[in-house]
């Protein structure tokens, strides 16, 4: 009997010593990792990719009817003209490439002359509700030509892409392309040295979150490290011609091809 007592009384002062040893920080073991699940194979029903944008993502799958006029007063076009223009009097036919979104399973979600919060308030119908595989988030223009701060666009960004996050999706975010100094009469005006900034808070925001950064800027960006590159310049030196999206395509495709495999 005393020898049983003995025994309960053991078991129950390792069972003590036990539960204190494992709740105190100090006896953590740091050399063994604790056990981390493996992320759940998740199957989407949606295009390979949704691209969500203002004019920029909007225009790459145009094709439309521009006044000469603009053209005339902006910028010098090559003789003869690139083959993407047709020359129709009064007016040149320009044509991008919604080939390329077609042929790869993609869907464009640009919309014309939006910030990013109003792509965050149309985010679930246009996007997530789709399905996707991926994610490519671009936006910022529209907000710097009105006078929005940079923290103001990063949150909407940093909303839309832990959304796509939290369902499995893989998220892409894109730097801004560059433009002219003077693209908007609204504050602030040198756009130039906004987007460099802005486009470096995307890339530190997706190295913290693991997310991949898209950068079209070097590709783009004239002597000036700011501007948009003559010969890549649609009439308003802000809308990347048919033979910026080319260059672009090269850029993002292989990084969805990657996240795809």
């Amino acid at each position: 009997m005393i020898q049983h007592s003995l025994f309960r009384l053991a078991a129950v002062a390792g069972a003590v010593f036990l539960a204190v040893s494992c709740s105190g920080k100090g006896n953590y073991n740091n050399d063994i990792e604790p056990g981390k699940p493996d992320k759940p194979s998740v199957t989407h029903k949606g295009p390979k990719a949704v691209f969500i944008g203002d004019s920029i993502t909007w225009q790459w799958t145009q094709e439309r009817e521009i006044s000469k006029s603009k053209f005339d007063t902006a910028i010098s076009l090559p003789d003869p003209l690139p083959s993407y223009m047709e020359d129709r009097g009064t007016s040149y036919w320009v044509s991008w490439h919604p080939a390329f979104f077609t042929q790869n399973g993609y869907a464009n979600k640009g919309v014309s002359g939006e910030r990013t919060d109003q792509m965050l308030s149309r985010y679930q119908k246009d996007v997530l509700a789709l399905d996707p595989s991926v994610v490519v988030i671009m936006g910022g223009t529209n907000d710097l030509a009105q006078g929005y701060a940079k923290d103001h666009i990063l949150a909407n960004i940093k909303s839309m892409a832990e959304q796509a996050a939290a369902k499995n999706m893989q998220v892409v975010l894109c730097s801004v392309t560059p433009c002219n100094m003077t693209y908007s009469k609204l504050s602030p005006r040198e756009k130039g040295t906004h987007i460099v900034a802005l486009n470096g808070m995307i890339q530190d925001y997706a190295r913290e979150k693991a997310f991949t950064y898209c950068d079209y800027y070097p590709a783009l960006v004239a002597q000036d490290g700011y501007s948009l590159k003559e010969e890549y310049c649609l009439y308003d030196r802000l809308h990347p011609n048919p033979d910026a999206y080319t260059l672009m395509e090269a850029v993002i495709k292989p990084i969805i091809d990657q996240l795809l495999k």
